[in-house]
């Protein structure tokens, strides 16, 4: 087991990345998005959420006539308060729903950040027990501050440490299984940006232990795992994120990523990430945060593969609370 510095477990972690299929786990092939257009609006008291779909329009929802439910959640950003909503609405061909934590500055409700997912069931008939494998699901970390039309200044010299969480699908098939076992997974998520460099490098696991974690799928899907549980711990793995160039825009999006086990042979492994710096600088004019998207997939010696898909938010060390002393 491993221990270092604690970080704060970022909310915002909760989307599920795109698990539209059940086939084989470890593709070697995939592709994390690049940072997408605005999703969601907030003006302090609606939320609206549009996204596109693939015939060209766009896909609106918002909290004042279609919230099935809402509560309040913590947030990690000083003077913000939180709340998520789950929305929904249903038509003669199926079920849309979309799943947003929503941080806002108590000054300035306008200045948020939100993440969450939206997620498209056709065919469904009914509202209970829905099966994310059954959706086409579109994960998204938005506000303001990450608005690729209003990129960030970043600085040309120096570097910057960046630590907060990342979270969404584990799904594991073991030797003898024919289909994937899929849990949620909750980790600690680092970044290192060289600026003079222009560029920034990563890694999910190398503070603290990958975890399963139940909060999200369970409580508003009341999902199941219906094929079988997995048997294995997550503690021990590492994915790490090779150093990537930042762009113009602030965003980034690489494809060098690799998973290690200490005590499990890794025979294959590979992957994808993107992110996005905020546009909100702090004192030493590094921006305030980043977030983005990964996935990863391996397969060990023993034929078993796996993936992780998940969202990060990544914070400036100037954001992260303060531990307390033991």
């Amino acid at each position: 087991m491993k221990h270092g510095v604690s970080v704060v477990c970022v909310a915002l972690a909760c989307a599920l990345a795109a698990c539209t299929s059940r086939g084989d786990v470890a593709d070697t092939a995939p592709a994390a998005a690049s940072p997408a257009p605005r999703i969601t609006d907030f003006d302090g008291e609606v939320l609206r959420v549009s996204v596109p779909r693939p015939d060209g329009g766009r896909d609106n929802l918002n909290s004042l006539r279609d919230e099935w439910y809402s509560w309040s959640w913590f947030p990690f950003m000083p003077n913000h308060a939180g709340r998520r909503w789950t929305l929904g609405k249903t038509d003669r061909d199926g079920v849309t729903l979309a799943y947003a934590l929503i941080s806002w500055d108590n000054d300035d409700p306008t200045d948020y950040l939100s993440a969450g997912f939206w997620m498209r069931f056709d065919g469904a008939t009914t509202t209970r027990r829905l099966d994310p494998a059954d959706a086409m699901i579109v994960p998204f970390v938005d506000g303001p501050e990450l608005d690729p039309a209003a990129p960030p200044e970043l600085p040309l010299t120096g570097t910057a440490s960046y630590a907060g969480s990342a979270g969404g699908v584990y799904r594991y098939r073991a030797p003898s299984a024919s289909e994937p076992v899929a849990e949620e997974f909750a980790a600690a998520m680092t970044l290192q940006a060289d600026f003079a460099a222009g560029a920034v490098a990563g890694c999910m696991g190398c503070v603290g232990d990958i975890a399963l974690e139940r909060e999200h799928l369970y409580a508003i899907l009341g999902w199941r795992r219906g094929q079988g549980e997995i048997e294995h711990t997550l503690a021990g793995y590492e994915i790490r994120f090779a150093l990537t160039p930042i762009g113009e825009a602030g965003g980034f999006e690489g494809e060098r990523v690799s998973v290690s086990h200490p005590d499990r042979d890794v025979t294959r492994s590979g992957g994808s990430w993107s992110g996005q710096f905020s546009s909100r600088l702090a004192d030493d004019v590094a921006p305030r945060l980043a977030t983005g998207q990964t996935r990863a997939v391996f397969a060990e010696a023993n034929g078993a593969e796996g993936s992780f898909d998940s969202i990060y938010t990544a914070l400036h060390p100037e954001l992260v609370p303060a531990q307390p002393e033991d």
